[in-house]
């Protein structure tokens, strides 16, 4: 019975272990805490309270229906943007070093993949200068500039198809000493596509959300008034990564004339995706590579109590008076 027990404990102490691994380094807090289990001090299990989230609010005379959809959306293709500098002695030497450099790049990837599409955009041609010191016999010191050589940059522009594909992309620049990888852009030509399969996903969930609410409430909701108000907005990758510093620190008792360096933590971003969980559907839920994220937002406002007066009913209140010999004015009841 002992060895039952000591086995289902390691199995547990295994699964906690597990669970923490699984959320990553970012939330290594919250997984510490969850590691020791939902129990307090007195072994007494604290249930979790989650908040739910509204999707339809209302009262007698109205009531609203949200229906929240997110659509993720692979980027039919990807621009690379990299920073180029060419410093030069002249002019000829600085724009021949910076040529040379970008036919390799240019040559490889062609050979490497005959699809991809690269752009030269030119950025900025300056000399540099340096001080002198002229030394003359009746004056101080004079700081003159002189010409030192140029600069000269440019951005490579690089648009491929496959993700993977940026790994051989910096691998070839690498070579030119190209290290500075400026931005990556997605890019998607189906937006129109996308919000039209928006609006049809959101018609079907309103059309069943509409058909319960008229059972649960006994009353036709599709034959009452109706007014609606809808909206997209659109998140690419860049605008969704997150800075992230690596959680690591000992936990060493030290003797108090000890000295201790802390190593300095790693800075690094990664990619964190809105949740699906305040939405009401969600398409390609299952991609694993960052994603375009089309949002969408339909809001329905049902008038519950009908107007006492028939519709299109015109009201009239004409009111008809009298001036008498005398100068007073006097209502007439007609």
């Amino acid at each position: 019975m002992k060895n039952l027990k000591f086995t289902l404990a390691i199995a547990l102490l295994l699964s906690l272990e597990i669970f923490a691994q699984h959320s990553g380094n970012a939330n290594s807090e919250t997984a510490k805490a969850l590691s020791s289990g939902n129990y307090n001090s007195r072994n007494q299990y604290q249930n979790n309270q989650v908040n739910t989230i509204q999707t339809t609010t209302g009262n007698e005379n109205e009531m609203y229906i949200q229906i929240k959809g997110i659509y993720n959306e692979k980027a039919s293709s990807q621009r690379a943007v990299f920073s180029v500098l060419q410093i030069g002695k002249t002019a000829e030497e600085t724009t021949k070093l910076m040529d040379e450099r970008l036919e390799n790049v240019i040559k490889q990837l062609t050979a490497f993949n005959a699809e991809i599409e690269i752009i030269i955009d030119m950025i900025s041609f300056l000399p540099m200068y340096d001080y002198e010191i002229q030394k003359k016999i009746f004056n101080p010191k004079t700081y003159n500039e002189k010409p030192s050589g140029f600069e000269l940059k440019k951005n490579l522009i690089i648009k491929y198809k496959k993700t993977n594909d940026l790994n051989t992309i910096m691998n070839v620049c690498a070579k030119q000493e190209i290290y500075d990888l400026a931005k990556v852009d997605y890019v998607t030509s189906n937006l129109d596509h996308i919000r039209d399969v928006l609006q049809t996903k959101a018609a079907e969930e309103y059309k069943q959300m509409l058909t319960n609410y008229s059972a649960i409430m006994n009353t036709d909701l599709f034959k009452k008034e109706k007014s609606l108000t809808e909206g997209y907005n659109t998140v690419y990758p860049m605008e969704s990564y997150k800075n992230y510093t690596a959680y690591s620190q000992a936990s060493i008792n030290f003797a108090p004339e000890s000295t201790v360096n802390n190593i300095r933590k790693n800075n690094t971003q990664f990619y964190d995706a809105s949740l699906s969980k305040t939405h009401t559907f969600v398409v390609n839920a299952d991609i694993t590579e960052p994603t375009i994220q089309i949002f969408y937002d339909l809001i329905i406002k049902i008038k519950l109590k009908e107007d006492q007066l028939p519709k299109n009913t015109i009201i009239r209140n004409n009111r008809y008076y009298i001036i008498t010999a005398n100068g007073d004015v006097k209502p007439l009841n007609l």
